[in-house]
């Protein structure tokens, strides 16, 4: 009776519970639909506020979901507005397509045009990348993240990146892309522009975007456009700051020999050559018999056994005979390095209502970096604003003053090279220690570093614009533009005297370098826009153009100062030798240019492009060249009309370009007085017999006159398409493109037989670039609140040249029996021997016919068989296009959290280890000097199997000639970004007035998976520059 009881009371209590927790719970039944055609949106997000609890839409549209009374739903999908919604027990949601993206307008080039109805090749590229670097210039943020664009750049504070689009654009002129800067042009680079104040970017890859820019397009367009004020009912303000640090890590720097291990390889080198080792050792500043030391161990072929020595300084523990330094174990790359820290301040005021638009920034940024005494420094102040005089007039300005400091000195291949026996400084403790003996006369690099802090190029600079627009009716828009780009810099660069051993210098001495460069730019256009038919659009642009630049540049060269101060040390306190040069170039530049488009019914897209330019660089008869483009485009989504299908665009085009980027001179012969001592070059005589040493001079020629150089021209093909699906979660680009470049401009190399003057720019060779780009990304929210967002981008190129004038084949690389246009190869490739091995033997080495040959030196192949290694056994070695680039970009967000990381690489690159001659040699650049510890596994008689060749003290086979030895597999991948961010809740930020708040912190660098075979550190990386470090990020967004 009891136990029924009981059961009867717990289950009374279960119905209670049950009862009240339905009464504290709502279950939502509910369609989502579109507002545009009414169809159900299927896998659309719902999800309650402030909670992980959510489902999404299924085929129907339908959902249901239970949440707590009183709660609030979100319903979200891509490419439609998010609705919030209290929850009821029957919702019918209706959701809007979301105009913002539909209606995306880029800047095309004087004008502007939806992105969804652009015919050519444009990338837009996403600004997210850019709120958070740290890097001087924003071009090093987008490494990998647009397909067919190409960003190199080393580790410098200065931070300035090489931008190659779509391959090689040329041979001689320049191969850099024009920049547009809200509309003023310039080729300068970013690392003066603040970051913080671009609001979009968009390059130009193809001829047919790019050609409304005429003869300044050939390699491509970067448009950039700042920031204006927006739409508030109350002053904006937004600030952040970023704090860096860098530093090295094992995969950017290369493993050299501490003392003991660098005479461990001298000893072997000289044992190997039948040397006494105690006796070569004495050259360099050591003692191999010392009392007391370091003990080494070297395998000694001759006894075929190891034999131990004992190292210290050859004069009683120094290395020198004066004894002013003392045998060491030095780490040159740590003296010269420190923990590197940047710091990045942005500010900014806007507001904008119907009659006005008004923005301020300011902007700080300071990089110390990797390397002591180096730092860029940059302070910069942008003005925009615009006012509507009347409905018919409206005018405006964007202005940006900068200052920039910066001290650049990279002695890597001096700190990788200087032994380690030598100190940093000698006994004194403040004078610098340099080589000794037979050591190559090698600066200290840290005294290198030192000396230079000082000498810092200062520059201004000072661009922007000007406009007036006048729309006397709708659709047209007559603007006046006026654009300017204004440089100055200045350096007085001081060389101090010093006295280190074997290398000294007596003279101080400085350079004092000013520039001056005024670029502008008056530019008026016509757009008007109208409608025929309700069915044709119709948009017509027509302008003209004209530039002009200006550059002084002065130098004054003086020598002989009593005081070594900062203060003391310019040209009126010099008391020896005095020299001044300066110049003033320039140019000029017409254009006439007109557009195009036209839109029928959203479903026939085209445009035609032609422009004409006139520059001053170029002869009378040849200073005008017409480029044309046109495209096409089909948008096959409104023909099939399927549901799931958002958008699918094919687009055609074609168009030409040019390239005038040469010197200003370059049409003119040149000639120089030369008032030298050199009776060679000296273009001064005694006529007059006065032996008074003060001669009257003719002239020299430095160039040979052309006036029928003409414009480099580059004819590009293109076909792609642009597609959405699955309610645009998924999306993608592909292109494909052909661009031919002819009558390229050149100064090829010329044979001293035609004696002065044999300099000279002509049109020559032809090329051909070709390849694909393919982006895709799926963006998606999840039903648990988790947000995806995943896009790649893969492609490759390929180039080859298709004319070389017969006069100019010897000037580019060839082997004997083919030049480059015969070879098929791409412009760059490399000759060389092709290496088989090493020589095991001496009846190797006598079979070989391999001149001065040695015993586990390289063995090269003899490709024509003929017995005899000769310079026709040379063969195509080095390829530098990659087979194909990538980039993928991950980012997720919950709730208030974002991750996000970036991945870039490169496959089956070719890299020349210029660093090999290093690491694997001795005797190749200079014996005594510091090597990479791969050679302690050199091959000699107890370690045959090495591929290393043998240690050796002269360079008698020229093992340091271009050869397959040198050629390694450069692929990588490299993890550029990753990084998490936190977004303060709303509802907190209320409560200081402040409208939004983000902290995050990021690693750059942070991973390089990379080939096994590849002995350099960094791929990108395998010559002596500024090494890129690794670095880690915190950073603070705010708004009010």
């Amino acid at each position: 009776m009891k136990s029924k009881k009981r059961a009867f009371f717990f289950t009374l209590l279960l119905l209670m519970v049950c009862v009240v927790v339905q009464a504290q719970s709502l279950q939502v039944e509910g369609t989502v639909i579109s507002k545009s055609d009414g169809e159900p949106i299927i896998g659309a997000t719902v999800l309650e506020s402030g909670t992980t609890n959510g489902t999404i839409t299924d085929l129907d549209g339908k959902f249901l979901l239970t949440v707590k009374q009183n709660a609030e739903i979100t319903i979200s999908y891509v490419g439609f507005k998010s609705q919030t919604l209290k929850a009821q027990g029957v919702l019918q949601v209706v959701l809007e397509e979301d105009a913002e993206i539909l209606q995306e307008v880029v800047v095309t080039g004087y004008t502007t045009q939806r992105k969804a109805d652009l015919t050519g090749s444009v990338a837009v590229v996403s600004m997210d990348a850019l709120k958070t670097t740290a890097d001087s210039d924003p071009m090093r943020a987008l490494q990998g993240k647009v397909a067919g664009m190409t960003i190199t750049g080393n580790g410098s504070p200065s931070g300035t990146a090489t931008v190659r689009i779509r391959g090689i654009g040329s041979f001689n002129s320049s191969q850099d892309p024009l920049y547009v800067i809200d509309g003023v042009p310039t080729t300068m680079s970013l690392n003066s522009l603040n970051t913080n104040d671009i609001e979009s970017m968009q390059v130009l890859k193809d001829a047919a975007s790019a050609s409304i820019y005429g003869s300044r397009a050939s390699n491509g367009v970067i448009i950039i456009t700042t920031k204006k004020g927006k739409k508030a009912d109350k002053v904006k303000v937004d600030f952040s700051a970023n704090l860096t640090a860098q530093f090295y890590t094992s995969q950017s720097l290369m493993n050299v020999c501490n003392s003991s291990e660098y005479a461990t390889a001298m000893a072997q080198a000289a044992l190997n050559d039948g040397l006494d080792p105690v006796l070569y050792a004495s050259n360099y500043g050591l003692n191999l018999n010392a009392e007391s030391g370091t003990p080494i161990t070297v395998w000694n072929p001759s006894l075929g056994q190891y034999v131990n020595y004992t190292v210290n300084g050859l004069y009683d523990g120094y290395i020198n005979s004066k004894k002013t330094m003392r045998y060491s174990d030095t780490d040159w790359l740590d003296e010269i390095s420190r923990t590197g820290f940047s710091q990045n301040y942005d500010l900014s005021l806007s507001h904008a209502n119907d009659k006005h638009s008004t923005m301020f920034s300011l902007g700080y940024k300071k990089n110390n970096g990797i390397l002591k005494y180096t730092d860029f420094e940059n302070i910069s102040a942008r003005m925009n604003s615009s006012y509507n005089v009347n409905k018919y007039v409206t005018v405006g300005e964007n202005f940006t003053v900068t200052y920039s400091s910066q001290a650049d000195c990279a002695p890597m291949e001096n700190a990788l090279k200087m032994a380690p026996i030598v100190p940093v400084y000698e006994e004194d403790g403040t004078t610098f220690s340099g080589p000794v003996g037979g050591m190559s006369d090698r600066q200290n690099p840290l005294r290198e570093l030192y000396h230079n802090k000082d000498n810092h190029l200062n520059y201004w600079r000072l661009f922007g614009n000007g406009y007036v627009d006048i729309k006397p009716f709708d659709g047209f828009v007559f603007r006046s533009n006026f654009g300017l780009d204004f440089y100055n810099s200045f350096i007085n660069a001081m060389t101090h005297t010093f006295h280190s051993d074997i290398v000294n210098n007596d003279i101080a001495k400085t350079t004092l370098s000013n520039k001056n460069e005024v670029n502008w730019t008056w530019s008026n256009t016509i757009n008007y826009n109208f409608k025929l038919a309700e069915r044709h659009d119709i948009g017509i642009l027509a302008g003209a153009e004209l530039s002009k630049q200006s550059s002084i540049d002065f130098s004054a060269y003086s020598e002989g100062y009593a005081l070594e101060d900062v203060d003391y040390m310019w040209p009126n306190a010099a008391t020896g030798v005095m020299k001044n040069t300066g110049a003033k170039v320039g140019y000029r530049l017409a254009s006439f240019f007109g557009k195009i488009d036209y839109n029928f019914d959203d479903l026939i897209l085209a445009s035609f492009t032609i422009r004409q330019d006139g520059s001053s660089r170029f002869g009378k008869g040849h200073r005008w060249g017409t480029f044309p483009a046109a495209t096409l485009g089909v948008r096959v989504s409104k023909w099939l009309q399927k549901d799931w299908l958002n958008d699918w665009k094919v687009r055609l085009s074609w168009g030409q370009t040019g390239n005038q980027a040469i010197d200003n001179n370059a049409q003119f012969g040149l000639y120089v007085v030369d008032y030298g001592l050199d009776r060679v070059t000296s273009t001064a005589y005694d006529l007059f017999l006065q032996g008074s040493g003060t001669f009257p001079s003719g002239y020299r020629a430095t160039q040979l006159a052309n006036p029928n150089l003409k414009w480099e021209s580059a004819t590009q093909y293109n076909i792609g398409t642009d597609f959405t699906l699955l309610n645009s979660s998924l999306y993608g680009t592909i292109d494909a493109y052909i661009k031919d470049v002819d009558d390229m401009l050149i100064s090829p190399a010329y044979l001293g037989v035609i004696g002065e003057g044999g300099a000279s720019w002509l049109n020559g060779p032809s090329l051909r670039n070709w390849g694909m780009e393919f982006s895709l990304g799926y963006r998606k929210n999840l039903a648990c609140g988790l947000g995806l967002d995943v896009n790649a981008n893969v492609d490759f190129f390929r180039n080859k040249v298709t004319y070389l004038p017969s006069t100019t084949t010897g000037s580019y690389a060839h082997t004997s029996k083919e030049n480059l246009v015969e070879s098929g190869m791409p412009y760059g490739s490399s000759v060389g021997y092709v290496v088989e091995g090493l020589f095991q033997n001496q009846a190797e080495v006598d079979a070989s016919g391999q001149a001065n040959a040695r015993v586990g030196g390289l063995k090269y192949a003899d490709l024509d068989r003929n017995g005899i290694i000769t310079s026709d056994d040379q063969d195509w070695i080095y390829n530098p296009v990659p087979a194909f680039s990538y980039g993928l970009n991950v980012a997720l967000n919950y709730k208030n959290f974002d991750l996000s990381m970036f991945w870039q690489g490169v496959c089956d690159q070719d890299v020349y280890n210029n660093q090999k001659a290093q690491t694997d040699f001795w005797s190749i650049t200079d014996a005594g000097s510091n090597k990479g510890n791969r050679l302690l596994n050199a091959w000699n008689t107890n370690n045959t199997s090495s591929t290393i060749p043998a240690l050796t003290t002269n360079n008698t086979a020229d093992e340091g000639r271009a050869s397959s030895y040198y050629v390694e597999n450069g692929s990588y991948l490299k993890l550029r970004t990753l990084q998490l961010g936190y977004t303060i809740p709303s509802s907190f930020l209320s409560k200081f007035k402040m409208s939004n708040a983000r902290v995050y912190v990021s690693g750059q660098n942070l991973l390089t998976v990379k080939s096994k075979s590849l002995t350099c550190p960094d791929p990108e990386n395998p010559n002596w520059n500024y090494p890129l470090a690794t670095s880690v990020s915190f950073g603070l967004q705010i708004g009010f």
